[in-house]
């Protein structure tokens, strides 16, 4: 084995921008879970694998906006999430996850003021997300399973980015991404051993 993709994956307890940085991704939601402290909101999604996305300040703010604040109203509605190299932290460019449209809201979309940093705010605009798609055909996902699962395995994608390519035919239906997360590895922190 000479690919050193596997050893490039976040190992994390979320979605992470690297796991989109390439591309674009639709969630629907499946639960919310908000708690106290650092990154309060764990939204989880069909085909999570059990890794939340766990949006900044400024798209909890987009949420609410658009969804209002509670969030078990957020549950069966969608998002398309975006990796966005520009998003800084501390000063420093380091990426971050966008929403790019949100389903359940107004057609022309909607925006929202958003601080960039201190004293400086942005517009940011959201569209409309239409969720009216056709389902990925079952018999093609049963003949490119394996793929998508060494894929994955090999570390070549993560399960997100493999979602994101199904996307480009159509959706994965509840049944498939069940199955597809059964198949994917679970990353686990490495431990050092002494």
């Amino acid at each position: 084995m000479s690919d050193i993709g596997f050893a490039l994956e976040a190992k994390s307890d979320q979605l992470n921008y690297d796991d989109i940085a390439d591309t674009e991704v639709v969630i629907t939601i499946s639960e919310v879970r908000v708690r106290q402290g650092d990154q309060p909101v764990s939204v989880y999604f069909h085909g999570c694998n059990n890794r939340p996305w766990k949006p900044s300040k400024g798209m909890l703010r987009v949420l609410a906006t658009a969804w209002g604040r509670d969030s078990s109203q957020w549950v069966g509605k969608s998002a398309q999430l975006y990796g966005d190299k520009t998003v800084r932290w501390a000063g420093k460019e380091i990426g971050g996850i966008r929403i790019r449209a949100l389903s359940n809201i107004k057609e022309s979309g909607i925006s929202a003021m958003l601080t960039v940093s201190r004293g400086k705010r942005h517009e940011f605009r959201i569209a409309f997300l239409n969720m009216q798609r056709p389902s990925y055909p079952n018999d093609k996902f049963e003949s490119v399973l394996p793929a998508m699962i060494d894929k994955i395995s090999s570390g070549k994608m993560s399960i997100e980015q493999v979602v994101a390519q199904c996307q480009k035919t159509g959706d994965l239906t509840k049944e498939q991404l069940e199955k597809l997360e059964q198949s994917a590895p679970v990353s686990a922190d490495d431990e050092e051993i002494q």
